[in-house]
């Protein structure tokens, strides 16, 4: 899925109002719509109001600006089941009764309150109430796209038009990838052993010896080993814009099933490998599933990029995906997003045969699946 630039939101939650009401307008196909009172007045729930060319009752909107016009710029606030009830209770007295409210908001799509609003909605028509719908910015951001007069007006007006813009995809420019990670399982065959008559004690001889020097050859000094369960991945920030972006940092949050956490994938010990960067630009904490990402160079130009340090995360064997929430923060612009991982697990199946003499421990015992550890930097 090819990353394509993300509309800035609008500066403040009047023109995010006036967004709503030329889009929706157009959707409704209502020259009529309009904002309902002024700043002040009490709006029963209800910014925006029109009539639809396809029905004969109201329709509503309620504005939600949210991150974009917080002043704490490191707060993620989203919308709660209490403040949508709330928003609900008033707009049941907007006269005359509404066929359909909308909740529109700046802050980015949530799972669990998108479910909330879902049942609030078929609630209401079992109940004959107004349908309840939700819309988040990254779907405002399709409708957008695909209304024709709302996108020329918010793109190539001078009055929201924008120099800054960036896109942080992982590496392959790609804001969703696929991971497999590596596993192993064991099964093990517990096999009748044959005992003849007559050992040879010869050969019996030589497999001792062979056991015994096995046990006394030393392990290599310098052996790395690498944990394959973790897979790694890099993000990069690239400035398509015009305006070069000063000052910025990469804020980032984890979400998912996620239970490592790390900048290497390295085990073993090698006392002659060097710091693999005196500088670092990419950290990371496991406790709050968290990192930033702080470049060397202040300033990143037009069509330039940046790119972190390899970041390793590890989970369970099972599929999953994993989401990055990134923030970017600068000097005089600010953006978010999220990043999409498909986790789909390798699991090996390694098998091993152990010969003994007593025919009732004949079994196959399979183990739990564990990390894929290995003395080389196996990468296919």
């Amino acid at each position: 899925m090819k990353a394509r630039q993300t509309l800035r939101r609008p500066s403040n939650w009047q023109d995010f109002e006036s967004l709503c009401k030329i889009l929706w307008g157009e959707i409704w196909n209502c020259p009529e719509i309009q904002k309902n009172g002024r700043l002040g007045q009490e709006q029963s729930g209800v910014d925006v109001f029109g009539i639809p060319s396809n029905d004969d009752s109201y329709y509503g909107i309620q504005c939600k600006g949210k991150s974009e016009y917080n002043d704490n710029q490191y707060d993620h606030p989203q919308f709660t089941e209490q403040e949508i009830e709330m928003e609900i209770e008033k707009a049941k007295i907007f006269s005359p009764a509404l066929t359909k409210f909308y909740l529109a908001t700046t802050a980015l799509n949530d799972a669990k309150i998108q479910a909330f609003v879902r049942q609030k909605n078929i609630e209401h028509r079992k109940n004959d109430l107004f349908e309840v719908h939700l819309f988040c910015w990254e779907t405002i951001v399709d409708l957008i796209d695909e209304n024709k007069r709302t996108h020329d007006y918010y793109v190539k007006s001078q009055n929201y038009k924008t120099n800054q813009s960036v896109a942080v995809t992982f590496e392959n420019s790609e804001t969703e990838i696929i991971c497999k990670p590596k596993f192993k399982k064991q099964i093990t065959h517990f096999r009748q052993k044959i005992v003849l008559a007559e050992p040879n004690s010869l050969f019996e001889s030589i497999r001792k010896q062979q056991v015994f020097l096995k046990a006394l050859t030393p392990k290599p000094m310098f052996s790395k080993e690498v944990n394959k369960s973790y897979f790694g991945f890099n993000i990069k920030v690239h400035n398509n814009g015009k305006d070069p972006i000063e000052e910025y940092k990469l804020l980032l949050n984890f979400e998912g099933d996620v239970i490592g956490l790390k900048d290497s994938n390295d085990f073993g010990m090698n006392i002659l490998a060097l710091p693999k960067n005196y500088f670092h630009t990419t950290y990371l904490w496991f406790d709050s599933l968290s990192g930033k990402l702080i470049p060397r160079e202040p300033i990143l130009v037009g069509d330039d990029t940046f790119s972190s340090e390899r970041i390793y995360i590890k989970t369970r064997p099972v599929e999953s995906e994993i989401f990055i929430k990134w923030k970017l923060l600068s000097k005089d612009y600010k953006n978010e997003g999220i990043l999409t991982i498909k986790v789909k697990p390798n699991i090996i199946t390694e098998y091993e045969d152990i010969l003994v003499e007593d025919p009732l421990k004949v079994k196959t015992v399979e183990g739990e699946i564990e990390d894929y550890v290995t003395d080389k930097d196996d990468d296919d």
